[in-house]
């Protein structure tokens, strides 16, 4: 469920702090060179050596927040030219939204997921890291699938869940086939790498996110899912260029709000496979929030594809036999595991498909089915994309 940012998280004094992005009251930088890492520039700004992490953590100490305010040092830094971005560690969402019962799973239909199942389901070999709230590991529909995870959170092994947003999207890439139960992933046969980042309402930080997009391709993921909000900002970039060196393809929730990106605000990455929501009518997904407003999944040309994100029934967590099991929703957040999901098949074609030729394959073989600032390379289509993995594969 798309979740309001809240403003208590944010540490945020000042009229002018409160123009800023929600945010943690810290930025995120990375430098250019090690030879711009200089011991200079960490005492002018109070820095710490690197981590080794996609992004370094700047809290400014109180003599800091006494001179000038986070904007104002955040500007130094840049116009230091040391730094490849300096960004505020914002708070973040999940990007997806309740919805009333409709025809159950008809995207498979639409996206040919069934017929590719004659190709694959999967292979057992390809890791999906979910960047979430967590994956219920003994939901009836995904046992067997999911691994032991972790949270970033509390940075400890971990398999409990703080909302029912993760384990949604973890059925809708690998609940069970032919089961007689009631989901169906798009690659059944994968595991899943649950890594907690959210809290109970559904909030996270840029810094979390990132961290655990690393995470997921340190620990060999193929592709990692994030179905939260800050699809816009460098050091999303920079952690989808670490994944993509590992092997590993990063795809990202296009976001709720029904907008037209601008290319100044919302870049065109090239490591970040940005997915937006399509309907039943292969139209762009969108809903009404008021008389003369409306959401919906964001477009512009930062989109890469599309996909089913609009009624989709899946997986729910619960722990009473009262509890729904099973439940649909709404969003790019969605949208997003329905093509983690293809991304899977085509790396269960072939391993040793490097991120780039995973990402080629689905484009390629999506279908055309409008604008493409609005719809991307097209809708993705998995026995398309399963059948072109295989001729790329000779």
């Amino acid at each position: 469920m798309l979740k309001r940012t809240l403003a208590a998280l944010a540490l945020i004094t000042t009229q002018a702090q409160a123009a800023q992005p929600a945010h943690t009251g810290e930025l995120l930088y990375q430098f250019k060179d090690t030879k711009s890492a200089s011991s200079g520039l960490l005492r002018q700004f109070e820095l710490e050596s690197s981590s080794g992490s996609i992004a370094e953590v700047l809290k400014p100490s109180d003599k800091q927040s006494r001179q000038k305010s986070l904007e104002q040092l955040r500007e130094e830094m840049l116009k230091s030219g040391a730094f490849k971005f300096v960004e505020y560690n914002t708070i973040e969402s999940e990007a997806g939204l309740p919805a009333d019962d409709a025809e159950k799973q008809w995207h498979h239909r639409t996206i040919s997921s069934d017929l590719a199942w004659d190709y694959t389901v999967g292979s057992n070999e390809v890791l999906v890291a979910v960047c979430d709230s967590g994956v219920q590991v003994d939901h009836e529909d995904l046992k067997g699938r999911v691994i032991p995870g972790w949270s970033l959170i509390e940075n400890r092994a971990d398999n409990t869940t703080t909302t029912a947003h993760g384990t949604f999207v973890g059925g809708l890439i690998s609940a069970h086939v032919g089961n007689d139960l009631g989901g169906a992933g798009i690659a059944s046969g994968v595991r899943i790498l649950p890594l907690r980042i959210s809290n109970s309402n559904g909030s996270t930080s840029m810094k979390l996110i990132t961290d655990c997009i690393k995470m997921g391709a340190d620990r060999g993921a193929k592709v990692i899912n994030v179905s939260f909000t800050g699809i816009e900002s460098q050091v999303v970039q920079a952690a989808g260029k670490y994944a993509a060196d590992k092997g590993a393809l990063l795809v990202y929730a296009a976001g709720n709000q029904g907008k037209n990106r601008s290319v100044k605000n919302y870049p065109d990455y090239a490591n970040v496979f940005a997915v937006g929501a399509t309907n039943i009518s292969d139209k762009r997904w969108t809903y009404r929030t008021g008389w003369f407003s409306s959401g919906g999944s964001n477009y512009g040309q930062f989109i890469d594809v599309v996909a089913p994100g609009h009624n989709l029934y899946s997986t729910n967590v619960y722990s009473k036999p009262t509890t729904d099991r099973y439940r649909t929703g709404s969003g790019t957040s969605y949208a997003a595991p329905v093509a983690a999901g293809v991304a899977a098949l085509v790396y269960s074609v072939n391993p040793k498909f490097t991120a780039k030729q995973v990402e080629s394959i689905i484009v390629d073989s999506a279908d055309k089915i409008g604008d493409s600032n609005v719809y991307g390379a097209g809708r993705v289509n998995a026995l398309a994309a399963v059948r072109l993995a295989k001729e790329r594969s000779r």
